[in-house]
Parts: C-alpha cells; structure tokens; sequence
C-alpha cells in the first residue's frame, strides 16, 4: 500500500501540473484599443489597434493631403508592423500608386498578432519608408501596449 501511495502522489502532481499549464494560463489581453495619426509633410500614418479573438489586430494605411496628384512608389507592405522587436522586413518589387489629395493607401490586410504570455507594456514599431515624387519619405513610430 505503501508503495501504491508513493507512485501516486508523483502523478497526481504531475498531471495536476500538466492540467494547471495547459487550460490555466491564459495569453494577456490588450488592455486599451489605440488609434494614431502620424504626420510628416503631406501625409499620415494611420495606426489603429484592436483586440481579436486569438490577440490583436493592427489596421494601417497612409493618407495623403496635398493639393497636387503624386505618385508614391514602395515595397511591400507600405506599413512594416513588429512587435516587441524593431524588426522591418521589405520584399518584393516595386509598387506605384497615385494619390490625390484626401487618398487612404491602404494595399495589405490588418496584421494579425498572438498576445503576449506575459502581462505589462510591449511595445509596437511600425515604419513606412515610400518616394513620393522623387522625394524618399521614411516614417515611424512606436507605440506602448499593455496587456493584462
């Protein structure tokens, strides 16, 4: 009997443990949903951020407000989203579009995230680099999430 209890104790824990790792710990949630407006010259970033099912969502575009049509011309994506990391990845050929005053660029789907295991601040990097009549315009930001 002894030996019977000493087996399964050590089981008992281990799927205790085992249980308690697999449907007791939960990823964090975003805690405020973010929307962001950045400027530089005749155009704004758009960044805005929502929870999803599965983590988070980020939704970009550029705007331009010039008066005059411009030809913009860039690598995919327009936006480079990262999370925790600044890492800004471009590929791909070229891309031209031309905008006319009030235009909202928008070429690529909302970035799908995870969320963090761990609650707290997580930063969000996001930059755009794109010639808009000859003239390279780089733009970025970096952006304070927390998770809970």
């Amino acid at each position: 009997m002894k030996k019977a209890m000493q087996r399964f104790i050590p089981i008992c824990v281990i799927l205790f443990l085992s249980l308690y790792l697999f449907y007791g710990h939960e990823d964090a949630e975003l805690v405020n949903e973010k929307t962001k407006e950045i400027h530089k010259g005749d155009f704004i970033m758009h960044i805005r951020v929502e929870q999803a099912d599965e983590g988070f969502r980020v939704f970009r575009s550029v705007q331009y407000t010039g008066k005059e049509m411009v030809k913009v011309e860039h690598q995919t994506p327009l936006i480079s989203v990262s999370f925790k990391y600044a890492d800004h990845d471009y590929t791909g050929s070229t891309v031209s579009k031309t905008l006319r005053q009030g235009s909202s660029y928008h070429p690529q789907d909302p970035k799908m995230f995870k969320a963090p295991d761990e609650e707290g601040k997580h930063t969000l990097y996001c930059e755009t680099i794109f010639t808009a009549g000859g003239e390279e315009i780089t733009i970025r930001h970096e952006e304070t999430l927390v998770f809970e």
